[in-house]
């Protein structure tokens, strides 16, 4: 067990708010329920709350709490819910404002570093909200890169902020489906494959620039995801090519399929907070070209061929060099499994009990 029992016979109680357990699982969500359900099943002085019942993809017990929906129910009904010494996790991003006893894990402030890929008022609000949580609250964050620019934005000290990376070994308990590349019409050829949502700073636009401009590829181009319009702006316009496809959201089953059949795993992204999907394509096996930029370099490390987001030129002949390169590639796919395993979802539960356990015993300046 990570945590210790005294915590819970003494009374106190360290309060999970799952109110992400009633959104779609993507990036952030993942992260949560990951690290998550680690963290209520392995300590004797842990709850899971939240205002309505888990949708049917987040498999952990949730305490409902009724009362406000969204941010008000964080702001007023968990407020109320909590007892004087208990301990919130937050790790959606957002938590209740002047409440200290608690942990927020903020993932990144790529809304302020890229604004046109955000509603404004998404971006207003979480300045509002994350920077009052920020001064107030302890905070924990996904990557180093991350911790730097929060620490920037908020004009806080970045030692103050834990570092808990997340993981991909998730992709591996997923049985894989394997007729979806066929089921999905991208089988008849070598693929170089894309995932993430629409926001213009996963830089999708560049990808596409980048393998429009080849000669005859002898690989086609895979795009998945989808964006949210209530917090995204408008897609980014996709010129209409013959090799191109683009697929909506498929679920975890076709999703590995779809890595473990790609010849190249292309993360262009100009701001990644971590870069998930990166590490995923890592342990099933493909070879990653990922983004010189935001926290990918030291995510990645060496075990991703690294090039200019805004050279087409460059991403161009990367994708060129992978597919076509079968020893590269071999060479690429080796170090990729490594850097996979160096992260665990695992240890990083264990990190994350252990900031618990000073946040409860009052020690809340992180390292």
């Amino acid at each position: 067990m990570f945590g210790n029992i005294a915590n819970h016979i003494g009374g106190r109680l360290i309060h999970l708010n799952a109110r992400f357990t009633g959104q779609p699982m993507t990036g952030v969500q993942r992260v949560a329920y990951e690290l998550g359900r680690r963290l209520i099943t392995t300590r004797t002085d842990a709850v899971t709350v939240a205002p309505e019942p888990p949708r049917p993809d987040y498999a952990m017990p949730v305490e409902v709490v009724p009362g406000l929906s969204g941010h008000l129910w964080e702001q007023v009904t968990l407020r109320r819910h909590l007892g004087p010494q208990d301990v919130l996790v937050g790790l959606g991003g957002t938590g209740p404002v002047g409440l200290r006893r608690q942990i927020v894990m903020i993932h990144d402030v790529n809304y302020l570093l890229g604004p046109d890929g955000f509603s404004r008022r998404f971006r207003v609000a979480y300045r509002v909200l994350q920077g009052a949580l920020a001064r107030q609250a302890t905070i924990c964050t996904v990557s180093h890169w991350s911790a730097r620019e929060i620490a920037r934005a908020f004009g806080i000290d970045a030692s103050r902020i834990e570092v808990i990376y997340n993981a991909a070994d998730h992709i591996l308990e997923v049985e894989p489906d394997r007729s979806a590349p066929e089921r999905l019409g991208i089988a008849a050829r070598p693929y170089a494959l894309c995932v993430g949502s629409a926001n213009p700073n996963k830089n999708f636009a560049t990808a596409l620039a980048a393998y429009a401009a080849l000669d005859n590829p002898a690989f086609d181009l895979v795009i998945v995801g989808g964006g949210d319009p209530r917090i995204f702006g408008d897609e980014i316009g996709m010129a209409k090519h013959p090799r191109l496809h683009r697929l909506s959201r498929i679920n975890d089953a076709e999703l590995r399929a779809v890595i473990e059949g790609a010849a190249a795993f292309l993360m262009p992204s100009l701001l990644e907070g971590f870069g998930i999907p990166a590490i995923e394509a890592m342990a099933l096996g493909t070879p990653v070209i990922a983004a010189k930029a935001s926290a990918l370099p030291e995510v990645c490390g060496e075990a991703a061929l690294l090039v200019d987001p805004l050279d087409v030129g460059e991403m161009g002949c990367a994708m060129l060099a992978v597919t076509g390169d079968a020893q590269l590639a071999q060479r690429m796919i080796a170090k990729g499994r490594l850097q996979a395993a160096s992260y665990a979802w695992d240890r990083s539960a264990r990190r994350l009990s252990g900031l618990v356990d000073r946040v409860a015993q009052g020690a809340t300046t992180s390292r």
